[in-house]
């Protein structure tokens, strides 16, 4: 199929059009993000500034659960097309149309110190390209089976699949490289002790031997960004048992454990501590007001016993308690959280509507009147619940009679509905039609 060509005029029309759609699209931005901190800065919201790590600080691992394919990615979450690109085909049904999540954990994090971020994308690199290798050249231990006897197509590709073991020595021989090389005290050969001197030792001289024998031999050099630079690396593991898949790990290398994922949000999590330290602070209040109440009820005139000092004295004593309590069960901060909470909301809720940004002293007000300031009184003395007493037999077959005349009216005003459905049906399209309209206005259909 010939594609046509546009003219020239069309052309210049287009470029001068998308032009105008970036400028436009540009400004609406800037106008979006200038209203934002215009609403943060009338409610008080502080953004929490975290630094973002450097591209390729931090490497993720992820593994199937089913088949042992191994991921490796710089973000904290799989994307599909990526994680896809790592899966190789090794037969039929062996790479999945789309990532599953529920079949896919966290196996490892690789962690790099600040300002090695080139030094990781270099190990991803050569991870990657160790797993391809893993994949592509492989020997008796994928084509045959314990009994040495040649493994079926559909064994051999899951074999192939299973990189897990394999990943756990690739991270461990490239993590190793990056470690400071050992001095090695190399003794030359026309020093060394012969076999007819005093104190020759055979141990000792092969050693030395290895030693001059390494010495001459040059590094491996894979392109590794950082080889030899002694960078120090954090592994941190779902299953500490698994860096056991790998023979020795360099002593750069630390190993620990991977956080357990939280149960529930930070914020859910915090308002269920909010609340238990305001159930203790109620309860703490509710005592001293009970005190007080136990005082007057032993003696309702021991306030005018005491002059005007010891009473001020009393007040006080008093208000460094509720201080004290409130201080104990963090009256201050979990007023200062919920604000925040309050705020986003508002402002939020500001900024759907688009009404004119409030000042400090309304915005204290609308917080004052959103959420009210917990009072705390003595409980008040505990009320006997009526019992309900057994019905008569008069009044239950009252009952029965009234059920049976709502009934029949039910019954009634149903058949007389039926019968001007069958004689008026312009009647019954132009009542349900009312009905679909009225629900269609509700957002109900």
């Amino acid at each position: 199929m010939k594609i046509p060509k546009l003219p020239a005029g069309e052309i210049a029309r287009r470029a001068v059009q998308a032009k105008e759609s970036i400028e436009v699209s540009t400004k609406a931005r800037a106008a979006a993000i200038a209203s934002e901190k215009a609403l943060h800065d009338a409610f008080g919201i502080r953004k929490k500034t975290t630094p973002r790590p450097e591209h390729g600080q931090q490497i993720f691992v992820f593994n199937h659960l089913q088949r042992n394919h191994v991921v490796y990615s710089l973000t904290r979450a799989m994307k599909n097309n990526a994680a896809l690109a790592q899966l190789p085909f090794n037969g039929k049904k062996s790479v999945p149309a789309a990532l599953r999540k529920d079949l896919w954990h966290p196996f490892a994090q690789i962690k790099f110190p600040v300002g090695a971020g080139p030094i990781g994308l270099s190990v991803f690199q050569k991870l990657r390209e160790y797993r391809r290798r893993h994949e592509l050249e492989w020997g008796d231990e994928v084509r045959l089976d314990d009994e040495g006897n040649a493994r079926k197509k559909k064994d051999r590709g899951k074999a192939i699949c299973d990189q897990k073991a394999n990943s756990v020595a690739d991270i461990a021989a490239v993590l190793s490289m990056l470690a400071a090389p050992k001095p090695l005290n190399v003794v030359k050969k026309k020093d060394a002790l012969k076999r007819h001197q005093e104190g020759f030792d055979p141990e000792v001289a092969a050693a030395q031997k290895a030693d001059r024998i390494r010495a001459q031999i040059k590094p491996l050099n894979i392109g590794l960004i950082g080889a030899d630079s002694g960078t120090k690396v954090e592994i941190l593991w779902n299953d500490l048992h698994d860096a056991e898949f790998a023979e020795k790990w360099g002593e750069n290398v630390e190993h620990s454990l991977m956080p357990a994922p939280p149960h529930q949000s930070k914020r859910w999590a915090l308002r269920k501590e909010h609340a238990i330290l305001r159930a203790g602070e109620k309860a703490a209040k509710r005592e001293l007001a009970e005190e007080e109440q136990q005082r007057d009820e032993a003696d309702p005139e021991w306030r005018s016993k005491l002059s005007a000092e010891d009473l001020e004295a009393l007040e006080q004593e008093k208000a460094e308690k509720i201080k004290a309590i409130e201080k104990e069960f963090k009256a201050v901060e979990r007023n200062n959280a919920l604000k925040a909470e309050w705020a986003e909301e508002k402002a939020a809720k500001y900024a759907r509507t688009g009404k004119p940004l409030p000042s400090p002293s309304e915005v204290e007000r609308l917080f004052q009147e959103d959420v009210p300031m917990v009072t705390y009184r003595a409980p008040k003395p505990a009320v006997a619940k009526h019992q309900p007493q057994p019905l008569t037999p008069e009044e239950k077959a009252a009952r029965e009679l009234d059920r049976q005349a709502r009934r029949q009216l039910y019954e009634k005003r149903m058949a007389e509905q039926a019968e001007r459905k069958v004689n008026d049906p312009e009647w019954y399209e132009r009542v349900k039609a009312e009905g679909l309209k009225r629900k269609a206005e509700k957002n109900l259909l």
